[in-house]
């Protein structure tokens, strides 16, 4: 009876153990689209994203409908924006287009939010037959995107703030 549920027990760990490694060893994660809320107006976070993305040409930019697109970008990153420490194969078999989505919110004091969401259509191309095919972003140029659209409302806030602390003291 003891070997039985030493045997048990062990077959059991052994299975936990492997299950642990299969579902870490699995793809990595992406995501669809990257979301961020920043605290200010509409226009100056709309401002601040035409800020942040002036390194990319842009196809739409309508402020009443709350859509920036850029138009297609060769490569997996803009070499203007990004510089990939490591060399990328055959950059030319990649493109994609950048998307931004606005939306107004309010929080429950009434003081203004924005929430942006940034999709990413990253294509890769197969062959001549395929064509070009959907390929998952790691995410990093949206996160860098986003983190820059934050900075920039945060200078700009500081740039105010000091400002009119200049025309307080004259």
């Amino acid at each position: 009876m003891v070997r039985f549920s030493f045997f048990f027990y062990g077959c059991a760990s052994f299975a936990v153990i492997l299950g642990g490694m299969v579902g870490c060893a699995s793809t990595p994660k992406t995501e669809l689209f990257y979301t961020r809320v920043y605290e200010g107006t509409y226009d100056d976070v709309w401002l601040a994203s035409l800020k942040a993305v002036n390194d990319y040409p842009l196809k739409v930019s309508n402020k009443d409908s709350g859509k920036i697109i850029s138009e297609l970008v060769n490569g997996p990153y803009n070499d203007l924006f990004l510089t990939v420490a490591e060399p990328i194969d055959l950059p030319e078999k990649y493109r994609y287009s950048i998307k931004f989505n606005f939306a107004k919110l309010q929080t429950e004091d009434n003081r203004p939010l924005v929430r942006i969401r940034l999709i990413k259509d990253l294509e890769q191309f197969h062959d001549f037959y395929t064509g070009w095919l959907p390929s998952p972003s790691d995410g990093l140029e949206e996160k860098l995107l986003l983190y820059r659209i934050g900075h920039i409302l945060q200078m700009e806030t500081q740039l105010t703030r000091e400002l009119e602390k200049a025309s307080e003291a004259k």
